[in-house]
């Protein structure tokens, strides 16, 4: 008897493809990307992989509903706080992307670092104007040689940001609950409660926080009010980490060099907001977890060898949810990317 896999995932996560199915003959995969016929997807559904974001109250609800013989979620993504609080199903093992973006994500942010240190969000509008005042923007320039980094979290992306920032001999400390550094690179940690002192020194704030109770605004307004003006701010974690209308207020008063920014407290991010139209500010929306056909590769090693150890019975790899509900590994959880 065939095993079901339901499929609701973004085309470059797609790992079951030709060669998926010749290696496990076993395996009915039913794609779909509309809650109309997810319904009859999971009708029989012993497996569902699917992203974070997908799971709106309305999606949440159907699954469980509809998924009566299901016993393993598979998430495309790191993170999976936005299906908890629509809703899991019961009964069912929930594991994560695990490792498979970290090094993306960890580029993407040093990345926005670079870009907003050498700004080239203010240069865009010289470009589309034909205009090539070279003389103008100098004072918005720095250089990350020897800056200091001050990492807010230390799990698997927080690592990578760090390895990537000595690449420019940054100095890079870690306010985590850890006592030591995880990784060589990181030079030290410090205790969240020692964060007020690290803010007023630190050349780069890099936000790889989980978002938790503990943690949700923790970049409050005062806080940020504590950084210098020639500090920039990167986010790749969670909006809700920070006080978002403060740090938009702080980068228009020019209080702050600039921000780059991958998440937002609102997603999609309203028209509205005022980080739009910021000149000191570099935006994406959400994508640094993206990263070609590498990041496909290690998602469909990942997804094959889980597949391997549910056809045989073997503990799967990164769960996170039990089928009693207990969550593992809690604080990796929201740090992903939907």
């Amino acid at each position: 008897m065939a095993v079901r896999i339901a499929q609701f995932v973004h085309p470059t996560h797609d790992v079951v493809d030709e060669a998926f199915l010749r290696e496990f003959p076993e395996i009915e995969a039913v794609k779909v990307n509309s809650l109309e016929r997810l319904s009859d997807a999971l009708d029989g559904a012993e497996i569902f992989h699917v992203y974070n974001s997908a799971f709106t109250p309305e999606f949440a609800k159907l699954v469980r509903e509809k998924a009566r013989t299901l016993k393993w979620i598979q998430f495309t993504t790191v993170g999976i706080d936005v299906a908890l609080r629509a809703g899991l199903p019961d009964g069912v093992w929930v594991t994560n992307s695990g490792d498979v973006s970290q090094r993306v994500l960890a580029g993407h942010a040093i990345a926005l670092m670079l870009g907003v240190m050498r700004g080239f969000r203010r240069f865009e509008p010289l470009r589309a104007r034909h205009d090539f005042a070279r003389q103008t923007l100098p004072r918005y320039m720095m250089s990350p040689d020897g800056a200091r980094m001050v990492i807010l979290g230390m799990g698997r992306i927080g690592q990578d940001i760090a390895r990537k920032a000595k690449a420019f001999d940054m100095e890079v400390i870690c306010v985590t609950r850890a006592r030591t550094p995880a990784v060589p690179e990181i030079d030290r940690v410090a205790p969240r409660e020692k964060v007020d002192e690290l803010l007023p020194t630190a050349d780069v704030i890099m936000c790889a926080m989980p978002l938790d109770a503990g943690t949700h605004g923790f970049l409050s307004a005062e806080r940020i009010a504590l950084m210098k003006e020639t500090a920039v701010f990167v986010n790749i974690s969670r909006g809700k980490v920070v006080d978002e209308a403060a740090l938009a207020s702080a980068l228009a008063q020019n209080r702050i060099l600039g921000a780059g920014l991958d998440a937002f407290a609102r997603e999609p991010l309203p028209a509205e907001s005022p980080l739009w139209d910021l000149p000191n500010v570099l935006m994406t929306p959400h994508v640094g977890g993206n990263g070609g056909r590498e990041l496909w590769r290690r998602m469909s090693d990942l997804v094959r060898d889980n597949t391997r150890r549910y056809l045989s019975g073997a503990p799967l790899k990164h769960v996170v949810r039990t089928p009693d509900g207990t969550l593992q590994e809690f604080a990796n959880l929201a740090a992903g990317n939907s």
